[in-house]
């Protein structure tokens, strides 16, 4: 999949309990993040859409050329190039990219497993990391998200950007 499909497009995967879909937004200068935690609409219209079910990613369940989603069905968004997750320039951006040492750690969200890195700054704890989510969502680079039900299912991105209401459990993955 490529990434950038014209000026302010990407091209992402977005999962919802049980459905994976695999489009295109148009985002603003304010990054993918402030797109989807906006509050000013529970909405948001994606093109050229394939719906499928995340137990069986090849089979299309259905395809739109636009449709909608609720933003607070969102549980996580893979990106295959992180740079499509902030705001070019901004603070945040470089902070995340550059500061701070990776932490491996394992999540869960309704239905998926994500195992990736966290970039972080000083004392590691669970809930420090937790609280470290910008608008909303917490950003695990070099991921893999499994279905829980289906564990031979995996997603991989080089950032998968999670939903932090939507976490269930956060734990640091030691290094043996």
């Amino acid at each position: 999949m490529t990434s950038l499909t014209g000026p302010g497009r990407i091209q992402l995967e977005i999962f919802t309990d049980a459905h994976r879909i695999s489009c295109q937004m148009a985002v603003g200068i304010r990054g993918l993040h402030a797109e989807l935690a906006d509050s000013s609409s529970n909405y948001r219209e994606v093109e050229d859409a394939y719906i499928s079910r995340v137990n069986e990613p090849a089979e299309i369940t259905a395809n739109y050329a636009r449709c909608a989603l609720r933003k607070d069905n969102v549980k996580f968004v893979v990106l295959q190039d992180r740079r499509e997750g902030l705001p070019m320039g901004s603070h945040h951006a470089q902070s995340v990219y550059t500061r701070g040492r990776p932490v491996p750690v394992f999540l869960t969200v309704p239905a998926f497993e994500i195992r990736g890195e966290l970039r972080h700054d000083g004392k590691v704890s669970p809930a420090l990391l937790m609280a470290q989510a910008i608008s909303r969502y917490l950003f695990v680079f070099a991921a893999t998200a499994a279905a829980a039900l289906h564990p031979q299912v995996v997603y991989h991105g080089d950032l998968i950007m999670v939903d932090a209401a939507q976490i269930g459990v956060l734990g640091i993955e030691e290094r043996r």
